[in-house]
């Protein structure tokens, strides 16, 4: 067992941010925020609320063995428009990354649907904007989860939006505990390991506070990375996690904010996806970031262009690339 380090910024601040997630609570009638641990009602809640902050700060972080893969692993990059949700299945074991906008919840359950899942190991929220955790509560509300991982949010820039307080609804309805990892947490994830990498320090723009996750299954790893932009992935780099991979989503919708050179020549990617709508608003992707990939020879492709993209890895190799269209 790995013990969690304390983080004494967070521990020395921890009487403020607790009354600013308390006030978040008091507006949506006792439903919980960023740090809670499991979300339940009246006094239990807050006693599960202060559990989960003990935790996040002092517990401890369960590492998982690497050793030899079974069967296969499948990641697919959904086609939710101007928006991102990716879904990592094995033979048992099923992780959604967020959802899409709050229009595009039922596109993800259809592809739930279509996939076999009847139940989510995790879900994760990676940030608090509506393109990525908008249909995470229409989700919920028909699929069971286990748990919802989210990356850190300052004191400061705890949302009160709708679209974040109707994810917070349904998982108090339906008793999903929230957890806020740490850097070096890991799960497992069938014979793989999902690993929590960032957000690595507190920032105030929310694409900052990204989750980013590393997952292994054997010799094969993916990197996905939210909407973090050049900061996040700085600390992330300086931090010394190894973010090599063989296949990375594309930051922030191919973003040139995003996959800065440094944090892309890390990751080396021999494939990459883009998750962004048709003619959006943005310009996503951006020419810088696909003349990155060409001048790399990395193998991409975009949502927009190709619908839906699945990745299916034994673990030795990607054995099969399939796309939508």
């Amino acid at each position: 067992m790995a013990k969690k380090k304390t983080n004494k910024k967070q521990a020395a601040d921890l009487p403020k941010w607790l009354a600013s997630a308390l006030a978040v609570v008091l507006v949506i009638g006792g439903i919980g925020v960023t740090g809670a641990k499991s979300m339940g009602k009246d006094t239990a809640w807050a006693e599960q609320f202060l559990a989960g902050l003990d935790q996040f700060l002092y517990g401890e972080t369960a590492v998982v063995p690497a050793g030899p893969v079974e069967g296969t692993l499948q990641v697919d990059i959904i086609d939710v428009g101007q928006g991102e949700s990716i879904l990592i299945t094995t033979a048992d074991t099923a992780v959604l990354i967020d959802a899409g906008e709050n229009n595009k919840g039922n596109v993800v359950l259809d592809h739930l649907a279509a996939r076999g899942v009847e139940r989510l190991d995790i879900a994760i929220g990676t940030h608090p904007h509506s393109d990525h955790i908008g249909g995470l509560d229409t989700v919920l509300e028909s699929i069971p989860a286990d748990v919802v991982l989210m990356g850190y949010v300052p004191e400061k820039r705890l949302p009160t939006t709708k679209t974040y307080l109707d994810l917070l609804d349904v998982m108090n309805r339906k008793n999903i505990p929230l957890e806020i990892p740490e850097p070096g947490q890991q799960y497992q994830v069938g014979d793989g390991v999902l690993t929590i990498l960032g957000p690595v320090g507190e920032y105030d723009d929310l694409n900052n506070c990204s989750l980013i996750c590393r997952l292994d299954f054997g010799e094969v790893s993916f990197l996905f990375s939210g909407d973090a932009e050049e900061i996040s992935e700085q600390a992330v780099l300086k931090s010394g996690a190894n973010v090599d991979v063989d296949v990375m989503t594309m930051g922030h919708h191919g973003s040139s904010t995003s996959s800065s050179k440094a944090y892309f020549q890390a990751a080396s990617p021999e494939y990459a996806a883009i998750s962004c709508g048709k003619d959006n608003d943005y310009g996503h992707p951006h020419r810088e970031t696909i003349t990155k990939l060409k001048n790399a020879d990395v193998t991409y492709y975009r949502t927009d262009l190709s619908g839906t993209i699945t990745y299916i890895t034994d673990g030795t190799e990607i054995i099969k690339v399939e796309t939508e269209r």
